[in-house]
C-alpha cells in the first residue's frame, strides 16, 4: 500500500530475463496453467539464483523515509530472513526487500512464512510493476496502527490489496483477512493466484478473497519485503527491538515475460 514506489528505478534498468520455463503438472491451479516454476529454498547461507537483494531510498515527504539496506537481508536457520534493525530513530528507517530477477506475466506464487510479532512494520509479498500495477498480501505488525484498528476485528489481520489503476489510492481495492493465532510464531502459507481477470488470496490453500477489480495487466517482478515509516496509518513507531519476517519456502507457478 502506501511506500511501495520501492527502489524499482534499479529493477528497470536491469536486463531482466525469465529462467528457462520448465513445463510441470503442478503449475495448474483453478483450469490456469502457467508455463513455468521456479522454488526458493533457504537451507544455505546465500540467496538463492533468481533473487536478488534490494537497495535504496524511498523517500516519504509525510512520514519517515526507508531505505533498502542489502545487510539487513541473511539467510540462515533455513530461513531467508528479512530485518528492520531495533531501535532507529532518525529520518531515513533501514529496512530489507527481494525482489526476483525475472519477470513474471500471471502466475501463482506462495510464501511459506513466519510473520513478524514486533510491532513498527510492514511485511509485504506482492508482485510490483509501479504503484498502479501491484496486488499485495501485507501484515501491518503493529496493533496499534489505525489500519489495524480498522479491520473488521479492530485487531492485527492480513490485509490483502490491487492498487489502482489509475494511481489514486481511494480506489484502491482493498480487504482485511482474519490472520492465524499463531501468525508470528509458526510457519503458513501465503498465496497470490493472479490471472487476467481476476487475483484470488489463499491462507493455508484456503480461498480468502476474490477481487475482480484493478487487476494488473503487466509484467514485472515479485517482491517481499519488510519495512517502515513511521505513519500512524500504516506501520505506525518504528520498531523498538530487532523485527524479522522469516521466509521458509517460495513456490512459483508463473508466465515468464
Amino acid at each position: 500500500m502506501l511506500g511501495l514506489e520501492l527502489c524499482f528505478a534499479l529493477v528497470s534498468s536491469l536486463a531482466l530475463a525469465a529462467p528457462a520455463p520448465t513445463a510441470t503438472a503442478a503449475a495448474m491451479d483453478a483450469g490456469k496453467t502457467f508455463a513455468a516454476s521456479t522454488t526458493f529454498s533457504f537451507a544455505g547461507k546465500t540467496l538463492p539464483t533468481g533473487l536478488r537483494k534490494s537497495s535504496g531510498l524511498i523517500s516519504d515527504p509525510d512520514f519517515l523515509s526507508h531505505n533498502f539496506a542489502k545487510k539487513n537481508v541473511a539467510v540462515k536457520g533455513g530461513y531467508l530472513q528479512l530485518t528492520v534493525p531495533g531501535g532507529q530513530t532518525g529520518d531515513v528507517i533501514s529496512s530489507a526487500e527481494v525482489y526476483t530477477d525475472f519477470n513474471v506475466k500471471y502466475g501463482s506464487v506462495r510464501t511459506w512464512a513466519i510473520l513478524t510479532e514486533t510491532p513498527g512494520v510492514c511485511n509485504g509479498m506482492f508482485f510490483y510493476k509501479t504503484d498502479s500495477q501491484e496486488t499485495d498480501i501485507e501484515w501491518i505488525s503493529d496493533p496499534d496502527s489505525l489500519s489495524n484498528k480498522d479491520s473488521p476485528s479492530g485487531g492485527r489481520e492480513l490485509q490483502y490489496t490491487n492498487q489502482a489503476l489509475n494511481g489514486n489510492n481511494e480506489d484502491n481495492t482493498h480487504a482485511y483477512g482474519p490472520a492465524p493465532k499463531d501468525v508470528t510464531s509458526a510457519v503458513h502459507e501465503y498465496r497470490i493466484d493472479w490471472t487476467a481477470d481476476s487475483t484470488k488470496y489463499y491462507l493455508d490453500g484456503v480461498l480468502q478473497h476474490t477481487m475482480t477489480d484493478n487487476v494488473p495487466n503487466v509484467a514485472g517482478p515479485w517482491v517481499w519485503n519488510n519495512w517502515a515509516n513511521g505513519d500512524p496509518n500504516w506501520t505506525a513507531d518504528p520498531p523498538k527491538t530487532n523485527a524479522v519476517f522469516k521466509i521458509q519456502k517460495i513456490e512459483m507457478y508463473y508466465n515468464p515475460a
